[in-house]
């Protein structure tokens, strides 16, 4: 390999990456980074917060904080903080902080024709959902599920 050749293989591996993490731009001249220090570059706590990167069609995909991401040019990433939550007492945890009740009760392993669900730690006392019904799920929430009568 020439001089010339390893000067432009060099400069080229100098060159700027430009990424989006939720829809702020970023550049970058490492080409290959830990998810965590993505989080970080974003504002992000690793301790708190997940990555995912986005494809073209939409769909995100998980990446573990260690693993490293081979970045290219136009890279589409997204932080999703995980939230904790109890359903009759089991315990949760989710990247999507709002679902229907219908699925929250699936996911407590009951029949949502058959059960309402009713989160108990609502200020102003419970605060009951069905089917369709969209819940935000927040950090520590704990939900019932109630029996139709």
């Amino acid at each position: 390999m020439t001089d010339l050749q390893k000067d432009g293989r060099e400069q080229d591996s100098r060159r700027h990456r430009h990424i989006t993490i939720d829809d702020v731009e970023f550049d970058t001249v490492d080409d290959d980074q830990e998810a965590a220090s993505l989080l970080r570059l974003a504002g992000r706590d690793p301790k708190d917060f997940d990555l995912f990167i986005v494809d073209k069609h939409g769909v995100e995909t998980h990446i573990k904080d260690k693993q490293i991401v081979d970045l290219r040019d136009g890279g589409r990433f997204r932080t999703r903080r995980k939230v904790r939550f109890t359903i009759d007492g089991e315990h949760h945890t989710s990247w999507d902080d709002d679902q229907t009740a219908a699925a929250l009760l699936r996911l407590a392993g009951v029949d949502p024709a058959k059960y309402d669900l009713a989160r108990v730690n609502a200020a102003g006392g419970p605060e009951t959902f069905t089917g369709d019904q969209m819940v935000t799920i927040h950090d520590g929430d704990e939900f019932v599920t109630a029996r139709h009568v």
